[in-house]
């Protein structure tokens, strides 16, 4: 792989929430559910409050091929 398509494959990678919205602490993820036209369901538990999130994360848009 070339590093101009490593950087790219990096920057269109999805975004899962890292953080408690409660409290600012780390989450750990409990387990992740395939969803509907390729999304995921990103079950997280927070290592402070120990709160419960969920996240959907939609898929990165494939890259262009020449």
């Amino acid at each position: 792989m070339l590093d101009s398509e490593f950087q790219s494959a990096q920057s269109a990678s999805p975004t899962v929430m890292c953080f408690c919205p409660q409290c600012d602490a780390e989450l750990a993820v409990l387990s992740v559910i395939a969803g509907r036209a390729g999304s995921e369901y990103w079950a997280m538990q927070c290592t402070e409050c120990g709160g419960i999130h969920l996240d959907i994360v939609k898929p990165a848009p494939l890259p262009h091929t020449a």
